[in-house]
C-alpha cells in the first residue's frame, strides 16, 4: 500500500488526466476557467481542494497562491497534487496562444509542468518541462 508522501508510479498520470478532463469541461462550458487544484490522498482518492478568495473577482495569481497554501496545509495527507491554470503562451513564431498549464508535484518525483495548447476548445500536442517544487518542499 502507498502512504501519504509516497507516490505510486501512476499518481501523476492520474492527476494529469483528471486536470485535463476538468479543464476541458470548464472550457466547453465557459471558454475559460479560474485556476483549480486536484490532489491524490494517501488512499488514492482524487480530490479537489476548495479555496475562498477574499474578493469576488480575484486574479488568477491570487487563486493559485490560495490553492498552493491549501495544498501545503494538507501535504502530510497527500501523495501528489496538481495546480491547473488557463494561460497564454507565446509560440516560436511569437504568436500568443491559449493553453492549459498543469503543475504536477509529488514528494518522490521531480516536479513537472505540462502545457497543453488549445484552439477552439480543441487540445493540441502537450509539452512537458521541469517544474518547481512549491508544495512538497
Amino acid at each position: 500500500m502507498t502512504t501519504a508522501g509516497t507516490p505510486a508510479p501512476n499518481d501523476l498520470d492520474r492527476l494529469l488526466g483528471a486536470s485535463v478532463e476538468a479543464a476541458t469541461r470548464l472550457l466547453s462550458a465557459d471558454g475559460e476557467f479560474y485556476p483549480f487544484a486536484v490532489a491524490m490522498t494517501a488512499e488514492g482518492e482524487v480530490v479537489s481542494p476548495a479555496v475562498d478568495p477574499p474578493t469576488d473577482h480575484p486574479t488568477a495569481d491570487e487563486v493559485v497562491a490560495l490553492l498552493l497554501e491549501a495544498l501545503r496545509g494538507s501535504r502530510d495527507t497527500l501523495r501528489a497534487c496538481a495546480v491547473c491554470s488557463d494561460v497564454r503562451i507565446r509560440s516560436d513564431e511569437g504568436e500568443e496562444r491559449d493553453a492549459i498549464r498543469i503543475e504536477l508535484e509529488a514528494p518522490g518525483a521531480d516536479p513537472l509542468v505540462v502545457v497543453v495548447p488549445y484552439a477552439d476548445q480543441k487540445l493540441e500536442e502537450p509539452m512537458g518541462m521541469a517544474g518547481e517544487r512549491r508544495v512538497f518542499a
